[in-house]
């Protein structure tokens, strides 16, 4: 799966918890983070090289021990 199709995954997730909730104002803030992940999911399929901030990656280097590269 790659790194765009796992936002598409998430921005569904959450999409779908948003329609369950009963607070607007919760509903929006899940709507919010949906439309996060699809503009990430836009931003690693773009053509740039990788040169796009990807917070999964930084956090799986984290949990790794991985220096982030300057």
């Amino acid at each position: 799966m790659s790194r765009a199709e796992q936002y598409q995954h998430l921005a569904a997730e959450v999409r779908a918890r948003a329609e369950q909730e009963e607070s607007p104002i919760l509903k929006a803030e899940w709507e919010h983070l949906a439309e996060t992940y699809v503009h990430l999911a836009e931003q690693s399929g773009a053509p740039n090289g990788g040169a796009t901030y990807d917070p999964i990656q930084e956090m799986l280097d984290r949990a790794s021990g991985k220096k982030k590269k300057r």
